[in-house]
């Protein structure tokens, strides 16, 4: 084998013997968790948000095309056997017919458009076919409630509303209604089974701004695309992070190794130094002699013999950094432990 191949193999084994840390406990748990990591990020919490953007997009597109759309019939877009399909949902529809005071009730626990406290009225609207279908009127305050405040008067006889349809909303406790102070049930939860019993529509409508018998309408709701988007870039951009972390501690582990690590030696074998300890030993015992002997010599009593001293412990100093040269390297610069708590 020629001189340079026996470089070659020589700066191998080196190499290899250096990057002897990757298989030990701390480091194998490292990098699987970075793998885990990033796995997950790119193939499963970055899609997921991708695909909650794009469902977000099409429901928005869907809102502002029913918003769009001019008034239909209401037998057009609802049934008297099921909920009324997706793009249907807040489309306008019209409905004539009369209101059935005496089941005006309250959906309680809502929140009216500025975010406060109140409930919603609900009654039935009886056509003339002898079909019935839930109209929400829209808020009132908690407080009016609470105070038996009189609600706005129905319509007396035959009327006309335009509303946005809405599919039924479930408790899924099933709790009972309570009474309010006025004497009317108060509902948790807006469902067509309030407009029986009888051939009902199911679902419900929300009056417009412009239509009879409205109180403070439902506003529309918002159209904006979410955080979903940003959210996977997010993603994304923490699994090229950790991709990047991992790879400067190894190229860090690999290129200034931590003084004293088991894998680590002055040759990069892991063994100890045992030349370069009894070498400094020996020059140890040397500067305890020479400032023995310097001490009587000078006749200035301990003023020699510290200098003595002071001059042979520099050279000890100057023996320590040549002894673990090869084994620190450029620790000076950079020392992991400081990364730890002590």
């Amino acid at each position: 084998m020629s001189r340079f191949s026996e470089q070659q193999a020589a700066a191998g084994a080196s190499t290899l013997r250096r990057l002897r840390f990757l298989i030990t406990p701390r480091w194998i748990a490292m990098i699987l968790a970075v793998t885990a990591f990033t796995l997950s990020a790119f193939m499963f919490l970055a899609p997921w948000q991708f695909s909650r953007s794009r469902q977000q997009d099409q429901q928005n597109a869907q809102i502002a095309a029913a918003i769009a759309a001019a008034p239909v019939p209401i037998s057009r877009l609802m049934s008297l056997d099921s909920q009324p399909p997706a793009d249907a949902i807040w489309h306008t529809v019209t409905a004539t017919g009369r209101f059935d005071a005496t089941k005006q009730a309250y959906i309680r626990l809502r929140q009216d458009n500025s975010g406060s406290p109140a409930s919603e009225v609900v009654v039935p609207l009886v056509m003339a076919d002898g079909t019935s279908v839930l109209v929400d009127r829209g808020y009132v305050s908690f407080t009016s409630v609470q105070a038996a405040a009189p609600l706005p008067p129905l319509p007396s006889g035959t009327v006309t509303v335009t509303g946005r349809v809405q599919a039924d909303l479930v408790d899924p406790k099933h709790r009972p209604p309570v009474t309010a102070p006025d004497g009317r049930e108060q509902y948790l939860a807006t469902n067509s089974e309030l407009a029986g019993p009888g051939r009902v529509y199911r679902g419900y409508i929300q009056l417009t701004p412009d239509s009879p018998a409205v109180i403070q309408p439902i506003a529309l709701p918002q159209q904006d695309s979410g955080p979903f988007f940003s959210y996977a870039l997010q993603w994304i951009g923490f699994g090229i992070i950790a991709v990047l972390g991992i790879g400067y501690f190894i190229y860090r582990e690999f290129s200034d190794p931590v003084s004293g690590d088991i894998y680590v030696g002055p040759n990069g074998d892991g063994a100890a130094d045992v030349t370069g300890d009894a070498h400094r030993d020996a020059v140890r015992d040397a500067a305890n002699g020479a400032a023995g002997v310097a001490g009587p010599v000078a006749g200035g009593g301990e003023t020699a013999g510290d200098d003595a001293v002071l001059a042979t412990g520099a050279a000890v100093g100057h023996a320590d950094d040549h002894a673990r040269g090869t084994k620190r390297g450029r620790r000076a610069r950079f020392d992991k432990s400081q990364l730890y708590d002590q």
